[in-house]
């Protein structure tokens, strides 16, 4: 899947990733396409229930050996 921005969270635990990602969401216009790098074993559930609380779309996970390769569309 390709990205348009690129949020590397990996090492920080809960919240960092979450609060990465949703400063790179307040930066990036609607429609845009951010990764999400994290290692946090909560990180797709917690950013897949944040997602859906504020309206943006999580197009998918990937999980790695070592890293969790979030997708996000950010709504308009």
């Amino acid at each position: 899947m390709e990205a348009d921005i690129t949020v590397d969270a990996r090492y920080k635990s809960c919240p960092g990733p979450l609060l990465a990602l949703a400063q790179a969401v307040r930066g990036a216009k609607p429609g845009k396409v951010i990764l999400l790098l994290a290692t946090d074993p909560g990180a797709p559930k917690d950013i897949e229930v944040w997602a859906s609380h504020v309206g943006h779309k999580l197009l998918g996970v990937e999980r790695g050996e070592e890293v969790y390769r979030i997708y996000v569309e950010v709504s308009g």
